[in-house]
């Protein structure tokens, strides 16, 4: 086909004097074609020539034009920010929640770069999980799958991230000195929570406390400091003042600047490390307390507190003794979580003796709680509780060498479940009878926390027979049957900080999470028609989801942090729900679990990624603020210090 070319100038070509460009191509059978000048950037059509309809816009009112529209667009992308930061999920499109939360994620790893975890720990589910949401069939315009990585990504940057809130500078400058009637009232406050204490921590002397309160610049050793502000902020109930929160906050950060707290050996400095690693809120992320405890536990042994025969007297040996077997149950717990080697190696300290009996059942705080009188008999369930913990802490130490290498110098792995369940079977016994010869002469809140603690003792038990149990092909029944038997105590272990003997908020907010993906893997690999033994199965799952709907209601600083876990159960409900929904051929819309209902999921008209993909890794508290739950009053004391793992919480960023 021949073509001719047509030369046309357009007017702008003229008024410039410029060769026009604009050439039109005519095919000798075709109609003409559009044609645009270089320059002028006018498109028209060949049959408007002549008709006067072309673009006779100079180039400088088009760079106006321009220039408006990336105004418009820069003012767009900013609202779009705002309102990506706020704004729910668009579930309907999977591939904005995606896009977000990878983003979130990089900046994440940015700020807050990955920890190591061991191969083999509490939380290896992680790795199967991600595996087995590849199984699970799709539903067609279901984002149920996207959904489930997001949360598996976000569980895996809550254990291994750490992080830390900064004062602004303002905040930093001098320490808060409260009126003489207000000081008064915080000491007597303070002697009133610390007594719950014994036998683990000691107070400061008369006059110390009056200089910590009152001239906190001048107190030597900092670390008084930290542990008189930061006992009063755990015990800041729901309604409290914010303002009295950040004051006292802002006199914990200013102490901890002091770096003597940190490097030099001193008996305070360890037990103030102890105590924000178990349960500083601010300061007890999963790593975070890991790395608290490590400091800790180094200048425990450069003290020799494991040495029984060290100066000093009777009372503070026996303290020392206390607190180094705390620091040793803490250590086993972090240990067989992440997979990282021990602070305080088993086989060097199995053989450190207990304190005396005396000393032990110091450890009564059931009969002290909720500011009842001391009773006259003397309850022996906390003592006994301390004798099991401890047992139950060497156990732990040779099970971490086991899944770290693969086998023990002590016990076979075969001998070391026999005595496992030897354990839990004569514990479980002794405790059972201290509470029923205990019953008549307690209150009902007191034999309610002894149930807690038999309760929570066996969850703890169960959730250590599943990380040894794990990979003996033999034993996967056994497996399952131990995470089923967990899930189901879940609803018994609902509780808030008034709560004594339910072991520490950080296994009571992750642990679970262990059981349910042992349960889920399970569905996963077995689809088909839903028979009694898969509904039950499912039930376990939705009753995690209820757990965590409990727990938000129950916990002061951690509401957000409970909302969020309970996202992430109900997404890997929802995706077991639908492995058996395929097989049937029917379908169940995905939900989400809030209050005591379910309901569906409202798609939001605003294009955001959901405000839970976005929440941090590390989930770090403002300053004073005191979100209200419902229940009691929820205040954090040495009610809830001790427990067999002990350490403690993720703070919420609410």
């Amino acid at each position: 086909m021949q073509r001719r070319l047509a030369q046309f100038a357009c007017d702008f070509c003229k008024q410039k004097k410029l060769k026009c460009s604009r050439e039109l191509p005519k095919c000798n059978t075709c109609k003409p074609w559009p044609g645009e000048c270089i320059y002028s950037r006018d498109t028209f059509d060949v049959n408007s020539l002549g008709s006067g309809s072309i673009d006779e816009r100079t180039i400088e009112s088009r760079l106006q034009d321009l220039e408006q529209l990336v105004q418009q667009l820069s003012k767009s992308v900013d609202k779009a920010l705002q309102v990506n930061a706020s704004a729910p999920a668009r579930t309907d499109d999977p591939r904005l929640s995606f896009q977000a939360n990878q983003r979130t994620v990089v900046e994440k790893d940015r700020i807050s770069p990955k920890l190591y975890i061991g191969p083999s720990h509490s939380f290896s589910f992680l790795r199967e999980a991600s595996a087995s949401i590849e199984k699970i069939p799709r539903p067609q315009s279901d984002a149920t799958h996207q959904s489930a990585r997001s949360e598996l990504r976000y569980l895996s940057s809550q254990l291994g991230t750490s992080h830390v809130e900064q004062m602004t500078e303002e905040s930093a400058a001098v320490f808060h000195v409260p009126s003489k009637a207000t000081g008064h009232r915080m000491i007597s406050r303070f002697f009133e929570i610390a007594d719950l204490g014994n036998p683990f921590f000691t107070s400061p002397s008369d006059d110390v406390i009056m200089q910590v309160v009152f001239e906190p610049h001048r107190v030597q050793e900092k670390a008084w400091v930290v542990y008189f502000n930061y006992m009063l902020l755990a015990a800041v109930p729901v309604e409290g003042d914010s303002k009295e929160a950040a004051v006292l906050r802002q006199n914990v950060h200013l102490a901890l600047n002091n770096s003597s707290i940190f490097l030099e050996p001193r008996e305070v400095n360890v037990q103030v490390l102890a105590f924000l690693a178990m349960h500083g809120e601010d300061y007890a992320a999963p790593n975070t307390s890991w790395m608290l405890l490590g400091s800790a536990c180094r200048q425990a042994e450069a003290l020799g507190m494991h040495i029984s025969s060290s100066q000093g007297s009777f009372e503070s040996r026996q303290h020392h003794l206390c607190l180094f077997w705390l620091l040793f149950l803490m250590d086993k717990s972090c240990s067989l979580a992440f997979g990282r080697p021990a602070f305080l190696p088993t086989a060097l300290y199995h053989h450190v003796p207990l304190p005396d009996e005396s000393t032990l059942l110091m450890f009564q705080p059931h009969t002290r709680m909720h500011g009842t009188e001391i009773p006259q008999r003397v309850s022996h369930f906390g003592a006994q509780m301390l004798r099991c913990s401890i047992e139950l802490a060497k156990l732990m130490g040779i099970l971490a060498d086991v899944l770290a290498t693969g086998h023990s110098t002590i016990y076979s792995r075969a001998e070391l479940r026999s005595r496992l369940n030897a354990w839990y079977s004569s514990s479980n016994q002794r405790m059972t009878e201290i509470l029923e010869a205990e019953r008549a002469s307690s209150t009902a809140d007191q034999v309610r926390e002894m149930t807690l603690g038999i309760n929570s003792m066996k969850f703890q038990y169960l959730h250590v027979l599943i990380l040894l149990l794990k990979g003996e092909e033999s034993s996967s029944s056994l497996r399952l049957s131990s995470a089923r038997e967990a899930l189901s105590l879940l609803t018994s272990m609902v509780s808030n900080w008034n709560s004594v003997y339910n072991g520490v908020t950080w296994h009571l907010l992750y642990y679970p999470f262990t059981s349910f993906f042992v349960i889920f893997e399970n569905i996963v690999h077995h689809p088909g028609p839903v028979t009694p033994t898969v509904e039950h199965d499912l039930n376990l799952l939705a009753t995690t989801v209820t757990y965590f709907t409990s727990m938000r209601s129950q916990m002061r600083l951690l509401a957000t942090l409970c909302t969020r876990l309970e996202h992430v159960a109900a997404i890997f409900l929802q995706l077991a729900r639908n492995v058996h929904s395929t097989s049937t051929g029917t379908e169940n819309p995905p939900y989400e679990q809030h209050g005591d209902e379910h309901r569906q999921i409202h798609l939001e008209e605003s294009n955001g990624a959901s405000y839970l993909d976005l929440l941090p890794a590390d989930m770090g508290a403002l300053p004073g603020h005191s979100p209200s739950c419902k229940g009691k009053e929820a205040r954090r004391t040495f009610d809830s210090m001790f427990d067999w793992f002990s350490w403690d919480t993720y703070y919420g960023d609410l």
